[in-house]
Parts: C-alpha cells; structure tokens; sequence
C-alpha cells in the first residue's frame, strides 16, 4: 500500500492495474533492472516502515520470524498476479477488475473493485492519521486559543486538502521523492541509536522500557507487516515498462531481498532501543523519548515535515482513483456513478453531470475518512493492522493466488496445486484471525474505561482526540 510515484520513462505517475499497460509511447525506451528496482523500493517501502517497531513491540522478537515468511510470500504472490496477466486472453486490456473478470467472472471483477476501494479508503484513513500527528509535533503543546494541538492539526490539514480534492495532481510525482527521503532519514536516525545511545542512558524517560520474547499480540504484528509488503498493483505495469521483461522476476527478488533487510533493520534497532514503550509511529519517540529529544538541532522536527509533506501529496495522488476515465474501464466512480439514475447518451455517457458527482465523492470519501479517524486516532496500530489483514492481505495476496489456480488449474502439476492450496488457506486463515482481533480491540477499547492510550502515543500532547468525541478513545 506504499505508493509514493513511479519513475517510469515519461515521469508520469498512474494507478496502472486500474489502466492499461499494455505498452505505448512511454514503454518504448524501457526501464532497466535496477531502475525497475528502484521503482519497487519506492513504491513499497515508504509509511509502512515508520510502524516496524511498533509491530515488534506487539509481537515480539519472534515477530522478525514472522516478517522472514511473509516478505517472500508476497514476492510470490507478485510474480503469481503477473503470471495471471500472461493467462489472459489476447486483446483484453490488462487491469486488475479484467483479471478478475478472466478468473472468476462478473463476480471476481466486483471482488477486485471493492477491496481496491477498501484499500484506498484504509489508506486516506491512515494518512490523515499520520498528517495529524505530524502537524501535532510541529504545533505549540498548549495549542492555539480553545483548539488543543490535535483539533488545531486536523483544522489545518483540512484547509490544506480541501482545495486540493479536485484538481489534476500528476505533477505532484515529483514531491514524492521527500517521502523517499523521509524514510532514508528514519532509517539512519533509528540506526544510529545503537552508536549514540548503547546504553539507552539518552532517553528522558527512565528506566529504559524491557522487551519480551513473545506474545499473543502477533497477530497484530502480521497485519502491518502484511500493509508494509502490499502495493501489488502496481507490478504488471512495472514489469511492461522493462526493456526486458523477462528480467522482473529477478527485480522483485532483489527489491523483496532489500525490503526485508530495510524492515528488519528499522524494526530491530527501534525495538531493541525503544522496546515495549514503542509507538504506532517511530517518528513519535524518536522525537519525544530518545537521544534526540533534548538536541540543539531538531532533528526530529526536520524528520516530521518531511513526513507530512509525503503524507499530503500521498492523499491527493489516492484520491486520483475517483477521476473520470476516458477509456471503457470500470473504475471505481463509474461503478458508482453508474447506479445513479442519471440521463446518458447511447454510449452510456453523462459528462455534463458526471463531473461535479466526481468531486461531490471525492468530498464525501475525505469528510467520511475524517470522521473515521478522529474515532480510532488513538488506536492507529489497531487500525494499520486491520488495513493490512482485511484490505492488503486480501488485494496483494489471496485475490493473486486465487486468479491465477483459476486460470492455470487444468495446466499445473499436483506439487504447484498443494503450494497454490495452502497459500490460498493461509491467506484465509490470516484474513479472518487479523481482522478480528483488531476489531475486537477497537470495538473493546471504545467502551473500556478511560485509561492512557492504550497504543503509546506518549502523553497528553497525542491525547487530544477526547476533546472531539463524546466516548473515551
């Protein structure tokens, strides 16, 4: 789910399972192995990694045995939603709700739309999330007037969104290269706790927090694990782009083998510093409880701008799914558009009223993610899991896997139909463990009684949802 731009050829960034890509003007020249790497690494490791140790300190230790499966599964379950592509028929533009269509009939196209649509909307859910707290730590503590510092955060993104809801945002590609840098920086600063800080005498909060082999919250764990390793619609198109296509497979072994060692890293390092007082987002302690927290430069300020400014081009560049297409693809707003009882032409077209219904879903989706958010800010570890166990498990692993036994069942030998089974099994067995338990520890800590965040989120400064909602977060 950690889609910052493509580098493709013509610098242009699309939403490719959901358009052709089936070549043209801007695969001509082709991307070569370790450009197509580097779009791979872009793409997937981005916001995810801000959470690894987070999920470790739910989990556990045994939690990077965990994260050791499940990033090569998902690097095969890219090459089996590629291999699928091949098995389509000639002449059918390859898109990820045809794919569907191909496999599984009108139903598994309405399969493929509506977990996309789950999958963006868990995404603005979580970037608002993210946007929020980046603003808080950047705003004076005591806030501003009667705003406490979270209100005053979410009244300013809105500001900023709003008027960015419906306009052509292509150009923004370009703005992704600081979320890149962003998740450089994270890496180092994490990192270079080990040499600045061995004995964890630096941070303000003593004594330094323990850490524990294992425990139950490994369920958790897997599911933002399984959001960090999902961006699988992005693949065909990567793969089409290449000068020599037959080379992909290599590219994604590569690009999975330096995920793993980027995740690891992060997850190791920020657990082993920060332990079981970790936050949903490493960018929380590292600025509030670490060896940066009292330094003359602010680092950790520096950190949070960059991680806002991705966040609010990331939100925008989402919202593009909702645009009009011009071709005869189904997006998600013509499924939507296309129950209303509007007047179309022979084609099936309403240009004249389909525009302003655009922008009236796309401020329908943002005021909904709002309100959403404001409900489970104080619970974004719960909420990054559920995303990941119920959206990206289900888009970037069960749905592949599912597609391709079906197209290439009558073909495969007994081994490839035992491996297809038992990763079909797994997925539905991950799919509904993660999905409820997290729900059960939103729902349980809605109506628990009021208590310090149950995700860490260090204090009163993050403790300003309270003030919104007539329940305690």
């Amino acid at each position: 789910m950690e889609e910052e731009g493509v580098f493709l050829p013509d610098n242009s960034l699309r939403l490719p399972l959901l358009h052709p890509s089936d070549g043209g003007a801007d695969t001509v020249r082709g991307t070569s192995l370790g450009q197509t790497c580097a779009n791979l690494i872009n793409i997937f490791v981005g916001l995810g990694l801000l959470s690894m140790p987070f999920a470790l300190m739910k989990g556990g230790w045994v939690a990077l045995v965990a994260l050791a499966i499940l990033v090569p599964l998902f690097g095969c379950s890219g090459q089996l939603i590629c291999s699928a592509f091949d098995l389509m028929p000639a002449g059918v533009p390859k898109t990820y709700p045809n794919l569907g269509a191909a496999a599984a009939g009108k139903l598994g196209s309405r399969v493929v739309l509506a977990f996309s649509c789950c999958e963006l909307f868990g995404a603005t859910l979580i970037t608002l999330c993210i946007v929020w707290q980046m603003l808080e730590l950047l705003l004076p503590s005591e806030g501003l007037g009667p705003l406490h510092p979270m209100q005053l955060a979410a009244c300013l993104s809105c500001v900023v969104l709003l008027p960015l809801l419906c306009t052509d945002l292509r150009r923004l590609a370009r703005f992704s290269m600081l979320g890149s840098c962003s998740t450089a920086a994270v890496v180092l600063m994490v990192l270079a706790l080990a040499v600045l800080d061995p004995r964890r005498a630096g941070m303000p909060q003593q004594p330094p927090p323990s850490r524990h082999l294992a425990s139950a919250g490994l369920i958790q764990s897997l599911g933002i694990f399984a959001l960090s390793c999902s961006a699988h619609t992005t693949l065909p198109a990567l793969r089409s782009s290449m000068a020599k296509p037959t080379r992909f497979p290599a590219a994604l072994a590569a690009s999975f083998g330096i995920m793993f060692a980027c995740y690891s890293a992060v997850a190791a390092a920020g657990y082993w510093y920060f332990g079981d007082g970790a936050s949903p987002l490493v960018t929380t302690d590292l600025a509030i409880n670490s060896f940066y927290t009292f330094s003359r430069i602010p680092v950790d300020r520096l950190l949070a701008v960059l991680v806002l400014v991705s966040g609010l081009t990331k939100y925008p560049a989402l919202n593009m799914i909702l645009q009009a297409s011009r071709s005869r693809l189904l997006l998600p707003a013509d499924m939507i558009l296309s129950a209303l009882p509007l007047r179309r032409d022979s084609l099936g077209n309403d240009r004249a009223r389909q525009q302003w219904l655009e922008r009236g879903l796309r401020l329908l989706l943002f005021a909904v993610a709002a309100l959403l958010a404001l409900t489970v800010y104080s619970s974004l570890g719960s909420v990054l899991s559920l995303v990941g166990g119920l959206c990206s498990l289900t888009c970037s692993l069960l749905l592949p896997s599912a597609f391709y036994t079906l197209l290439a069942w009558r073909q495969l030998r007994w081994p490839a139909r035992v491996a297809l089974s038992t990763m079909l099994l797994l997925g539905l067995s991950l799919i509904s463990l993660i999905t409820a338990t997290n729900l059960w520890e939103l729902t349980s800590s809605r109506h628990a009684a009021p208590a310090p965040p149950a995700d860490n989120l260090a204090g009163s400064r993050w403790g300003g949802l309270g003030l919104l909602l007539p329940f305690p977060p």
